[in-house]
This record gives structure tokens, C-alpha cells and sequence, in this order.
């Protein structure tokens, strides 16, 4: 019996070549940008010191362990947070030496038990000790082994299920955080254009990203060029509408600080905001389409490109419902806190959707789906375009009865005249 391999396809000479001189171009162009846009002075520092900082004279962040916690002055079944802390002794101990330990009362309501390691303001050598009335004050717990035990938990998972590709995309990952926090938030800190440059970083993360974890191929090609359409869409259509929507008010004491110290405004933190949450889907749904063409391709080589397409569709409207979800809730979980807040209030629906963040976080979502549908059919049609390319009519081999056509596989006869009792008589024989 005469059997058939699938080999994938490969897009034609001309084609490659036409693809060659489109990724070039956008290599260079997204280097350019790099060494235009760096940040041409050291890392800016907004006045007042981190999250977990303080600059009173003669204080500094350390850590210290929890040695004993003592609530005898507290009465009998007392729960007010407020009230525990102010009755709670807390003793701690940094450097060999014990200390006392004001611990706020959100922490309080947390739980510090001893032998907890957690992060403090040291007061000691500060001239404010006596006005404090305590050695350290808390500032927040100490998560680095949790964090980095679930981070390597992580990594051994992907290696496990995704063997060398895994690590390939783990490395990508590396690099896509050495781009945002060396090059594109000094490089906003510093005055340049936000849009041009979360553009020109999402581009170079999606460049070395795709082609790492995917290997160098039209096909990985093909889903780097919808990625970017997809980007240059989602930047454009959000700085439009949050421009039109007038978003981007301040309503934290940090975005305050950072706008008026800073030459960023809060619109332009948004765009890039969304811009970089959609480049993960983005990055996705895309590599997605270019596989499905490609095998589909491989299985159905005689599909003509319209049936190629609507098939590669099915799978990609498959994948936009999917991934509408996905965006959505990973918006809802990261602002639960704030529905919380906003659904304990007795107003509309429609108000508590278009106030404040809310309406930042409606926008995000409503952008990022609009960039990753619309990339969805570019992404498909490209690579349908790119692999019928090289698709050339099976060869059928000669003398093959079978392969010619002849006889269908329920044996109705199919081009030629109907076999003899010979030929019938060779062809079971030969069977």
C-alpha cells in the first residue's frame, strides 16, 4: 500500500525573500530607536524616597526577626486592629541586638508571630527615637523566600513540560524584563516619547522573544509581523481613546508625585500601560494562527487558500473568545480590590464602570481585545499568503494504480475507464 508523508511547508523563494527585506528593515529600525531613545543621564530618583524607604535624618531599611510578642496589656477578646496595636509589645532582634517593634495595625491584622523576618525603618541612630518612642518601626514582611521558591517552582515546571523550548522562552523572558527596567522606564523617566518608546521596546522584546522560543522560520516570521501590526494598532487606538476619553487623572499620592516631578503624564502611562499588558496576548494568539496555517497546510496540502483560511478562522475565533476572557479577568483580578470598594456604594452600573480607574481598566480591556482580533485574520491571511507560496501540485507516482486515481478507496472508478478482469485480477494479487 502506497503511503503519503506531510512535510511542512515551505514558502517559495521569492516569498523568503520578500519577507527577508520586510524583517530587515524592522530590525534596524527598532535598533535605531534603541540607541536614539536611551536615557542620556542616570536613573532618576523622584523626591521623598521608595515605598519602603524614609529619609528622616539618621534612619535606615533593615530587617530584623520577631523574638517575642506580648499582648498581656491587651484585654480579653479585643480583635479592634487599631486598638492591638497600640497594646502589643513586639521585641525584635537585628544585628545581635534586641529592640523594640511598632508594627501598624494592617499588619497587625496580618499576623507577626515570632520568628518572622520582616523589613523595618531602624531608628536607633536616628534623633527622632524618643519622639517615635520604639526602635523600629515596620514597613512590610520579608517575602524573598516564598517569592523565589514559587519563581524556581516556575521555572522547573516549564522545563519539565516544554524541555529545551521552555527554557529558550524562560530565557526571552529574562531579556523582556531586562528591556523594560534598563531600557524603557528610564528611558520614559527621562523624557522621551512613552508611545515611541514602549513601541520600540514591545517590537525588540517580540523580535528576540519569538524567534528564541520558536526557532528562526516563515512561520515564526509570519507571527512576528501580525504581532507587530497588532502593536502598532493597540498603540495607535489607545492613545486615541484615551485621549478622547479623557483618562488619566492622578488619584494616588505616588501618581501625583510622578507627574509633578516628572515629565510624564498619566495618559501617556496608560497607553504604554496597555500597550505592554497586550503584548503577551498578542504574542500569543499570533504564534497560534501561524502554527494552525502551517499544519493545516501540512495535512491538506491540495486546500485551496480560501478553504486554508476559513479552516485556520474556525480555530482563530476559537482563540479570540478564549482570549477575550483571558484579558478580562486577568483586568477584574488585578482591580477586585477596587470593585470591592465601588460595589459598596448604591450607584449605577454605567457610573461605576466610567469613574476613575475603573474606566482605565474598562479601556485596557476593550483596546487590547480590539489589537488581538484584529491581528487574528492579518496574522492568518499573511500566513496564508506565505505558505501557498510554496505549495506546488503532488507528484503522483507512475504505474500506481492507486496513486493515479483510478479507483476511489470504495471502488468507484474515478478519471480512467473502468479496470479489465486482468487489471482487477494484477491489482488484488499486488495487494
Amino acid at each position: 500500500m502506497h503511503m503519503t508523508s506531510h512535510r511542512e511547508p515551505k514558502a517559495s523563494p521569492r516569498v523568503r525573500l520578500i519577507m527577508l527585506a520586510c524583517l530587515i528593515p524592522l530590525i534596524v529600525a527598532t535598533i535605531a530607536g534603541l540607541f536614539v531613545l536611551w536615557p542620556s543621564g542616570p536613573d532618576k530618583e523622584l523626591p521623598g524616597g521608595g515605598p519602603t524607604t524614609n529619609t528622616a535624618e539618621g534612619t535606615t531599611d533593615t530587617k530584623v526577626t520577631v523574638t517575642a510578642v506580648d499582648a498581656s496589656d491587651c484585654d480579653p477578646g479585643e480583635t479592634d486592629p487599631m486598638v492591638q496595636a497600640d497594646c502589643t509589645t513586639y521585641t525584635v532582634e537585628a544585628n545581635g541586638r534586641q529592640g523594640s517593634l511598632y508594627v501598624t495595625p494592617d499588619a497587625v491584622e496580618a499576623g507577626v508571630d515570632v520568628g518572622d523576618t520582616i523589613k523595618v525603618l531602624d531608628f536607633t541612630q536616628s534623633p527622632d527615637r524618643e519622639e517615635m518612642g520604639t526602635d523600629y518601626v515596620f514597613i512590610d514582611f520579608d517575602r524573598n523566600v516564598p517569592m523565589l521558591a514559587v519563581a524556581i517552582l516556575y521555572a522547573v515546571v516549564v522545563l519539565l513540560v516544554a524541555g529545551l523550548r521552555g527554557l529558550r522562552a524562560l530565557i526571552g523572558l529574562g531579556f523582556a524584563g531586562a528591556v523594560l527596567f534598563v531600557f524603557m522606564l528610564p528611558a520614559m523617566l527621562d523624557g522621551k516619547p512613552p508611545l515611541l518608546v514602549a513601541m520600540i521596546s514591545a517590537s525588540l522584546i517580540m523580535v528576540i522573544a519569538l524567534y528564541l522560543a520558536h526557532g528562526i522560520s516563515t512561520r515564526t516570521s509570519t507571527a512576528l509581523f501580525g504581532t507587530v501590526l497588532g502593536i502598532v494598532i493597540t498603540g495607535i487606538l489607545g492613545a486615541w481613546m484615551t485621549s478622547w476619553a479623557n483618562l488619566g487623572i492622578a488619584y494616588s499620592e505616588d501618581g501625583y508625585l510622578l507627574v509633578d516631578t516628572t515629565d510624564l503624564g498619566m495618559t501617556d502611562i496608560i497607553v504604554c500601560a496597555i500597550l505592554i499588558t497586550g503584548l503577551g496576548v498578542l504574542n500569543d494568539v499570533t504564534i497560534t494562527q501561524a502554527s494552525a496555517v502551517w499544519e493545516l497546510a501540512a495535512a491538506a496540502p491540495e486546500m485551496k487558500p480560501a478553504q486554508l483560511f476559513a479552516r485556520a478562522m474556525r480555530i482563530g475565533r476559537d482563540h479570540i473568545a478564549s482570549t477575550v476572557y483571558t484579558i478580562t479577568f486577568a483586568y477584574v483580578g488585578s482591580a477586585l480590590m477596587t470593585l470591592i470598594i465601588v460595589s459598596a456604594h448604591d450607584q449605577p452600573l454605567i457610573d461605576t464602570f466610567t469613574l476613575g480607574d475603573m474606566s482605565v481598566e474598562v479601556v485596557s480591556i476593550l483596546v487590547c481585545s480590539i489589537g488581538l482580533v484584529v491581528a487574528i485574520p492579518l496574522t492568518t491571511g499573511l500566513g496564508v499568503l506565505v505558505v501557498k507560496s510554496g505549495v506546488r501540485p503532488p507528484r503522483r507516482p507512475t504505474g500506481s494504480v492507486a496513486a493515479s486515481g483510478a479507483i476511489t478507496a470504495d471502488g468507484v472508478a474515478g478519471d480512467r475507464p473502468p479496470l479489465t478482469r486482468r487489471e482487477t485480477r494484477e491489482r488484488d494479487q499486488n495487494r
